[in-house]
């Protein structure tokens, strides 16, 4: 059975999970055309870019027009920051590079069906060409170099770096919200190379290698988080829940809420996760015991009864079978049934709302009977034969209570061919009834021979008298 993604109520990342990101089939012929645009675009600037050269001496030989320049301009972007410029370059490599980097995004536009990342590329081309229209001439640059310094002195600089961290992060976040955990994991990486100031950036990271089933990478990466975001705790829940469900390394999970309740001991999240590995355990009284004596303690704390009443629902999904043949999970034993019925109970009893409920009603199908039609041949057959000497009992009492008997045991195979859900997967995936299911099938098929035989030398039994009767009739015996 696959394992489930680690969940903490205030880590909101699932989303449309199996909402995966499309590729356009088209997109290499988009590619192409973004390309030929990008080479007129050029061709274009390089023209413009001579006209202007021209003029350059118009503008040099006056520092007071420098500065007047410098004041009219709006900057609010360090473009060597942003498109990774180094100032000791000069105009010419700088125009090199700037073509060079327009060429690349607008080849990824063309290759681009995602809103979210269409608007990134978008942003990025928009700098280029604001970072071309200032920094390839010189006297443009050294008005712009003097703009960029008064806009630092006046605030009007954000950090770029950082801002340019977080958009990487929400692009992480949205493809982990469709399901594409590749993406999700290459976005988060950047973020987190980047050293972004944000902890849910190393908590998602670590959701996407836990996604991958690479359990000792994600936890590196809740460490490296908790070293930077020391009292974080939704960092230290998620390498809890990964240590218990992940490399199920009991001990570690231990150490690692011990820590969560010490920075945090009135606070739920500790106790449920407690909870949480004694089921992961296998210790379900004390499990129990652990949520009544914490609910005796505080009786309006609802966030630890939901979180400890969705905690026993989803470690009731181990009571499901995974089926690989119908990529399906279902209860298929009676232990099972039974447990799964008492988790999501006891779930109901500490926190009802429609998930709790759900999960209930979940489990409750598996108890409901359906026909199963394994019993069809000898249900048929002592019908056919139990009416036939019913019939014959108005006639001769003596076959009445054969009748009556073949009809009980026909009763007796309809009721036990009514039966739970779980039964019937059990039979499925085992390819055997059950013992009593077995007993039941051959005294039915037994008895619907016996009747059957029983029929037939009544017949053979009538024919005979009926012939000895006609040879009397005929004289043909004297």
């Amino acid at each position: 059975m696959n394992t489930v993604i680690p969940t903490n109520n205030s880590a909101n990342y699932n989303g449309a999970a199996n909402d995966y990101a499309s590729t356009d089939e088209n997109m290499y012929s988009k590619q192409n055309a973004g390309a030929s645009s990008a080479d007129s675009a050029y061709t274009s600037q390089s023209k413009q870019t001579a006209t202007d050269s021209n003029k350059t001496n118009n503008f040099s030989g006056n520092k007071t027009s420098f500065f007047g320049s410098a004041k009219k301009m709006d900057v609010t972007v360090d473009y060597y920051k942003e498109l990774d410029i180094d100032r000791a370059w000069d105009e010419k490599t700088i125009r090199e590079h700037l073509k060079n980097m327009e060429k690349i995004w607008i080849q990824r536009q063309g290759a681009t069906n995602d809103k979210e990342q269409s608007l990134l590329i978008d942003k990025i081309i928009d700098n280029i060409r604001d970072a071309r229209r200032y920094l390839i001439r010189a006297a443009k640059r050294q008005a712009y170099d003097q703009a960029l310094e008064l806009a630092y002195q006046a605030g009007r600089i954000v950090d770029v770096a950082e801002e340019k961290l977080q958009t990487i992060l929400d692009q992480a976040r949205a493809y982990y919200r469709k399901g594409n955990i590749k993406l999700a994991a290459k976005f988060a990486e950047e973020a987190v190379a980047g050293e972004v100031n944000d902890a849910s950036a190393y908590d998602l990271l670590a959701r996407c290698y836990f996604d991958m089933n690479t359990y000792d990478k994600a936890l590196g990466v809740v460490d490296h988080g908790i070293s930077i975001f020391k009292t974080d705790l939704n960092l230290h829940w998620l390498g809890a829940r990964i240590a218990t469900i992940g490399t199920k390394n009991f001990e570690n999970a231990q150490q690692r809420i011990n820590r969560l309740l010490e920075l945090a001991p009135n606070n739920s999240i500790g106790h449920s996760e407690q909870v949480y590995l004694h089921l992961r355990r296998g210790d379900e009284k004390l499990a129990f015991q652990e949520i009544d004596s914490y609910i005796a303690a505080h009786p309006d704390d609802n966030n630890f009864k939901r979180g400890v009443a969705y905690d026993l629902d989803t470690y009731s999904n181990t009571c499901y079978y995974y089926d690989a043949a119908q990529n399906a999970t279902f209860i298929a034993d009676k232990a099972s049934y039974q447990k799964c019925l008492t988790l999501r109970t006891k779930a109901v009893e500490i926190f009802e709302d429609e998930h709790t409920q759900n999960q209930l009603e979940s489990a409750k199908y598996y108890g409901k009977k359906a026909w199963n039609d394994w019993n069809m041949p000898a249900i048929k057959s002592l019908a056919t034969y139990g009416t036939i000497f019913t019939v014959l009992g108005f006639i001769a009492e003596g076959f009445l209570p054969i009748g009556i008997a073949l009809y009980l045991v026909m009763g007796v195979l309809i009721y036990f061919s009514f039966r739970p859900y779980w039964q019937i997967n059990k039979s499925y995936v085992t390819g055997k009834a059950g013992k009593l299911e077995k007993v039941i099938s051959i005294a039915g098929d037994g008895t619907a021979r016996m009747a059957e035989y029983a029929f037939k030398a009544l017949i053979q039994t009538m024919s005979l008298i009926f012939k000895f009767i006609i040879g009397l009739a005929s004289g043909r015996w004297f």
